[in-house]
């Protein structure tokens, strides 16, 4: 039955799938409509967020960034849509919706270390990590195997949505059904420590907040507020000596793709705290996030304490 229903979900798909990204972007319009103004999808939370976020920001300009996050709420859906026919690196590249800004310098960082952790956000467009990966097995010259990365995610409640998801955000990988880096963040220490000699490159949304009570999750101040944070990536690297590093990922000035650029935290985590790690992080984030106050994912509750 979950087969059967997966099967009907990307027929149903697939259509939208194949039409060209700029068609996508026309249709983007119609979605910020009907998700922010119609169906109201999270709007309280969204308010709330940024609103506490940003105090001296008021009620017009609130309203005013509403409308900016929903437009780009509605290109991350149509986009991850796209990218779902994307069974090639080539349509992926040929699009140009992301720009790698300085991929030299990541590689330079890979190759001088023993392994190197990635922590991403909810900024630009997280279902498109798929695509990013294959810049790094792509190259014709100096190509990294992609059995060396793994991406973490974490499972879905629905099993049909959980596989169709699965298929959609590793869409250009040559073969997903042998692709063994696609980890659930459950499993993720045990994978890391089966893999500790192996020079992995760990991708980790590293802003979610925590799934369930622990007793080792760390407190932040993160955008005028206090929230509580998973440090597993920061643990793994410090652990094990990986370097560390923040992904950027930043809205095109026409509001079509995203700049993607590489910010070093840490050559080698085993010298610098889990807590110097995870405040360097939040400080990066919410540099970006100030510079681009919409591209960042405001219908997440973020900032709920457990």
């Amino acid at each position: 039955m979950k087969q059967l229903c997966k099967f009907l979900l990307k027929c149903l798909l697939a259509p939208f799938a194949a039409l060209p990204l700029k068609v996508h972007y026309r249709i983007s319009r119609f979605v910020a409509w009907l998700v922010g103004s119609v169906l109201h999808y999270r709007v309280p939370d969204v308010m709330v967020n940024m609103a506490r976020c940003f105090p001296e920001m008021n009620v017009w300009d609130l309203l005013i960034l509403k409308k900016e996050f929903y437009r780009h709420f509605a290109n991350v859906i149509v986009e991850s849509v796209w990218f779902g026919a994307c069974r090639s690196v080539r349509r992926f590249d040929r699009s140009g919706i992301v720009r790698m800004k300085n991929f030299a310098d990541f590689r330079e960082i890979y190759d001088k270390s023993n392994g190197v952790v990635v922590m991403c956000s909810h900024c630009g467009n997280w279902e498109l990590f798929g695509g990013l990966l294959s810049y790094f097995y792509a190259d014709p010259v100096n190509p990294l195997d992609v059995n060396k990365l793994c991406v973490v995610y974490r499972q879905l409640s629905s099993k049909v949505w959980d596989a169709l998801m699965r298929d959609n955000r590793l869409a250009p990988l040559k073969d997903r059904d042998s692709f063994r880096g696609y980890v659930e963040s459950g499993a993720f220490v045990r994978y890391a420590f089966s893999h500790k000699d192996d020079r992995m490159v760990y991708y980790m949304i590293t802003d979610q907040r925590p799934y369930f009570p622990g007793p080792d999750y760390l407190k932040v101040n993160f955008l005028n507020r206090e929230c509580q944070t998973m440090a597993a990536s920061a643990g793994v690297a410090h652990k094990f000596g990986h370097a560390v590093v923040y992904q950027s990922m930043m809205e095109k000035a026409d509001g079509h793709g995203y700049e993607v650029q590489y910010v070093p935290i840490c050559s080698d985590a085993s010298e610098m705290s889990v807590e110097d790690i995870m405040k360097r992080y939040y400080e990066l984030l919410e540099r970006d996030i100030l510079s681009q106050r919409h591209n960042y994912l405001w219908s997440h509750r973020r900032w709920e304490i457990i």
